[in-house]
């Protein structure tokens, strides 16, 4: 099974897309181009979903579990419970396969925040972000519309204000009535302003030719003013639309039969009225539409009319409502007229935009929008209309979902980790992300119950080396969660990316330009996955005076396995010390009889092979002049080595080299397969006599500290740390 690593959120959502749901739509349309991954616990709804094309605009995916409830009435106590209920179990079973930080809930209905509420009291570690589309105590609709359940409802809000580690509204009037309707105070600092938005994609264009004819044959038509979208019984009717247009008839009977008003989705009793206001024929119900058609029905229209609610006789002073449907007049880019309130959310987005809009009682108002409408005085500024274009808004959402006091968990996991020391230094120096290792015994040998639970707080894993600690993440990392294994040159031999499941990486990084190419052809790995990263080496560190007669010392770096070929040091520096008894050779780390692995009879025959090197030594009398360094300061190591040996049959890397080089010795590389991909080939020489000649000639005149700083810390642990880190 593939595992994504998109950054995984649960939403909880009463009503959710495809079926039909003003809310819904406008909540889908903030989140669907976050670039994260939603699973989705919405009710499953009796009516045909009409609207499942509108996913092909997301970005994001969407994995949607519907949820049987009793009755899509949220407003019975029973269904209330079962869903809260279902929701629980689902999140039981789904954070088994993936990692969420964040759930997300949706406050129509307020079921989804009980639900989420009962998450994040059994998860407290869990981010909670509530989305609320409307207030609730201070819903001014209250007074209007007896809701039910609505003192339960009032002490949800109030609960879910306290308890969510994130509000999100939908604009700054929204979130001062909420604030102000509440007896505990509640974070200022908890509220995020994520406004609607349109996709003009999601509109279906006419094509110019097309459109060209259409006006051509419309020139001496009707102006169309159309209403698209929901009218309420009470202060949402289309009666202030009704008085107008017989006002703007009074002041200019001439357009009598030149203009008409059209309603989709509505009929309330003032259209079904027309008649009565002298609108025959004019004012016209066109019957309901899907999402998608209303966007193709408001691209067809000469002016716009958006009908906001005037709460002026109770007292309230602004609107707070942002209307959905305004988001999308403005990507229809069409003129807008707007019934609202004198101050508050409409009215400032109004003079932003450049539409008209004028309090319900101001018929001449309206009357005279309408005439200027239709003269083309009513014009909507595009480049403001802009900034509620998905393309703006999905960025503001990304950080909606994000807390920049978390920190992002990043698992180190390997048997060896000295070649991640920097990524792990540089992973603890940063703000924002955290460091967790899960230190291997061997190969395949780990703590398993560390393993998991480690693995359960991480966002990104990477294995250090592709050997048993890649099959094994690759095989229980969860979605949501992304996974890095930097591969060497070993896994050539050990075989173990063949026991990958390589679905589930999301990047390998190697260290060479020809180790990049076999591994890719030998695994048949995905060529976009794979990065190539030089190792990294602490230049700055190595940048130290050398000591007297530096020049006359050779060094090696780790001779075990035989594959280092100390054999081969051990023949250079032979025909040098033959030519000045000055040469030394320093071979720096642990001795093959160090290793307990080495003891076994699988090794007896390797195990010879330095035996007879050790004779060699005794027998030359070079016991004073071939030193086994122990461990110690690398940096004070180098001081004393004018040459860094690399001898081996064959290597990924060899980062000796590097840091030789950053010291200021000079390298001679025995040509082994890749080398000339990584270090320049005036160092790379192809025989003992060769390697002995450079060195006795001094070396060709390069700056190796110069050549070095292509593989200095910073740079290389930064391009590391941005794949670790990308989304």
């Amino acid at each position: 099974m593939s595992h994504s690593s998109a950054r995984k959120i649960l939403l909880v959502s009463w009503h959710f897309p495809p079926y039909k749901s003003s809310s819904a739509f406008n909540l889908f349309k903030r989140l669907k181009d976050t670039g994260y991954e939603y699973d989705v616990l919405q009710i499953k709804r009796g009516e045909k979903p009409d609207n499942e094309g509108m996913f092909r605009f997301a970005s994001s995916r969407f994995n949607r579990y519907e949820i049987e409830v009793p009755t899509e009435d949220a407003r019975n106590s029973e269904a209330r419970a079962h869903y809260v209920a279902k929701v629980l179990d689902f999140y039981q079973r789904l954070k088994d396969r993936n990692h969420y930080r964040v759930v997300l809930s949706h406050s129509h209905e307020i079921a989804s925040h009980l639900a989420a509420m009962a998450i994040k009291r059994a998860n407290p570690e869990i981010r909670w972000l509530a989305s609320f589309g409307d207030p609730i105590a201070a819903n001014p609709y209250n007074e209007s519309y007896k809701f039910a359940m609505l003192e339960d409802d009032c002490r949800t809000e109030a609960e879910v204000l306290q308890m969510a580690d994130r509000i999100i509204v939908t604009n700054p009037y929204h979130q001062k009535i909420v604030q102000n309707s509440q007896s505990l105070p509640v974070d200022s600092e908890k509220f995020f302003i994520l406004p609607h938005c349109f996709d003009e994609r999601m509109f279906h264009r006419e094509s110019s030719s097309v459109q060209s004819n259409r006006q051509e044959r419309e020139q001496d038509s009707v102006f169309r003013f159309m209403h698209v979208g929901m009218l309420y019984k009470f202060k949402r009717t289309s009666e202030p639309f009704m008085l107008g247009a017989r006002r703007l008839l009074e002041k200019h009977p001439e357009l009598k039969g030149r203009f008409t008003l059209e309603f989709y989705g509505a009929n309330d009793r003032y259209i079904q009225a027309a008649s009565d206001y002298g609108l025959e024929g004019i004012v016209r119900f066109q019957g309901t539409v899907s999402y998608l058609e209303s966007l193709t029905v408001m691209d067809r229209a000469d002016c716009l009319l958006l009908r906001d609610a005037d709460f002026s006789d109770q007292g309230l002073k602004e609107t707070p409502f942002y209307p959905g449907k305004l988001a999308d007049y403005l990507g229809a880019k069409k003129p807008i007229l707007a019934i609202t309130m004198a101050r508050g959310c409409v009215p400032d987005m109004m003079e932003e935009v450049g539409g008209a809009y004028f309090t319900e009682n101001d018929i001449d108002g309206i009357a005279d929008g309408m005439w200027s409408a239709i003269q083309g005085r009513l014009v909507t500024n595009a480049t403001e209309a802009e900034h509620y274009s998905y393309r703006q808004i999905r960025s503001q959402a990304r950080r909606a979902m994000k807390f920049s006091k978390d920190k992002k968990k990043i698992l180190i996991a390997g048997h060896d980790l000295k070649f991640a020391k920097f990524i792990m230094s540089a992973i603890e120096q940063r703000d924002d992300l955290e460091l967790l290792v899960d230190q291997w015994r061997g190969h395949n040998n780990h703590d398993q119950e560390q393993s998991l639970r480690l693995l359960n707080q991480a966002d990104t894993v990477f294995c250090e080396w592709g050997l048993g600690n890649a099959v094994w993440y690759s095989r229980h990392k969860k979605a949501g969660q992304k996974l890095v294994v930097r591969v060497h040159a070993q896994e050539l031999r050990t075989r173990h990316l063949d026991q990958c499941l390589h679905e589930n990486i999301d990047n390998y990084i190697f260290v060479s330009p020809y180790y990049f190419e076999l591994m890719i052809s030998e695994f048949s790995l995905c060529r976009e996955k794979c990065k190539m990263v030089f190792n990294m080496v602490d230049t700055s560190l190595l940048d130290k005076p050398k000591l007297p007669n530096a020049r006359f010392h050779l060094g090696m770096i780790g001779d075990v396995p035989q594959s280092k070929r100390l054999d081969r040091a051990l023949d250079i520096f032979e025909k040098l010390y033959l030519s000045d008894k000055r040469y030394r050779l320093f071979v720096k780390g642990k001795r093959p009889e160090d290793y307990p692995w080495m003891h076994s009879k699988a090794k007896a025959e390797e195990m010879q092979f330095y035996r007879a090197q050790y004779q060699r030594i005794v027998d030359s009398g070079w016991q004073d002049c071939v030193i086994f360094d122990g461990y110690g300061p690398i940096d004070e190591w180098f001081q004393k080595v004018g040459w860094i040996l690399s001898v081996s049959d064959h290597e990924s890397f060899h980062l000796s080299v590097a840091e030789g080089m950053a010291s200021g010795a000079y390298p001679v590389i025995l040509n082994w397969p890749g080398a000339e991909t990584i270090y320049p080939p005036m160092v790379i020489e192809e025989t003992i006599d060769g390697a002995v000649n450079t060195i006795l000639s001094g070396g060709d005149e390069i700056d190796v500290k110069n050549v070095a700083e292509v593989f200095c810390k910073k740079a290389q642990t930064k391009i590391i740390l941005d794949i670790i880190d990308a989304q």
